[in-house]
């Protein structure tokens, strides 16, 4: 077993993935960088969740192992799909961001004073500090998505994972919370792990990704996944890599 290099974040060796007797993905073998954008896009029953469990530590292999730098257990925050949130519960985004700290403190622990003021300052990182009072279930899609991001920053995570954060929305919607995204881990250094079917969305925007398609895994840089031959390949249908005004667009 190789050592994990000095940017490796996360390192899957030889791993084996499945339910109970029933294997789901077989010798999955790349990394996930420090600071990185890393993608991992497929359809609905190609392996994602699989995947993303087994990162969360709630999955472990049938075969293989995965190591975390320094040998030690990371910090994630976890952005689930909006519909996790059961939206019967009369929570404000306020009380919703503060849930992410209870991984940091325990059950048992309450937020302190400094947890509520850093519940504020996520809230107004995503653009929202006016909405703290306000009832999750009366948001819109954006809205309750920025609540999440919002939660998922209190952990003070190694990683950001994000479960189709945009499922549902409209363009305008995709393409602000990819922006914002895109911001924190600018401006923090946080890795960030986005999980969704939609090939053309992280085109531009993912540095490496992870492409599942019926059996099929391919990892890469993205300038060398997202290449007509490649997704042809892939695929199996006629399918094309355009540049529209310096932007990858796959049709």
């Amino acid at each position: 077993m190789n050592p994990m290099q000095v940017n490796q974040l996360i390192q899957f060796n030889s791993v084996t993935l499945g339910y109970g007797r029933r294997t789901v993905l077989s010798d999955l073998n790349f990394s996930i960088r420090d600071g990185e954008f890393f993608a991992i896009i497929g359809a609905n029953g190609s392996g994602k969740t699989t995947i993303l469990r087994a990162l969360l530590g709630i999955l472990k292999p049938q075969q293989g192992l995965i190591e975390f730098r320094d040998g030690k257990r990371l910090r994630f925050g976890y952005v689930p799909q909006r519909g996790f949130l059961d939206e019967i519960f009369p929570l404000t985004a306020r009380e919703i961001v503060l849930m992410g700290c209870y991984g940091r403190l325990g059950v048992l622990r309450h937020p302190t004073k400094a947890d509520r003021a850093l519940a504020e300052n996520n809230l107004d990182r995503v653009g929202i500090s006016e909405l703290a009072g306000k009832r999750f279930g009366d948001m819109s899609g954006g809205q309750k998505q920025r609540v999440l991001i919002a939660r998922a920053l209190m952990a003070e995570a190694h990683a950001m994972v994000l479960d189709e954060p945009t499922d549902g929305m409209d363009l305008e919607g995709q393409h602000a919370i990819l922006e914002l995204i895109e911001k924190l881990r600018s401006e923090s250094g946080v890795t960030v792990v986005y999980v969704t079917h939609r090939l053309n969305e992280l085109a531009n925007i993912a540095q490496r990704m992870l492409l599942l398609h019926e059996g099929t895994v391919r990892i890469g840089p993205t300038e060398e996944i997202l290449r007509t031959e490649v997704l042809q390949e892939i695929y199996g249908v006629d399918v094309h890599v355009a540049q529209v005004n310096g932007k990858r667009v796959i049709v």
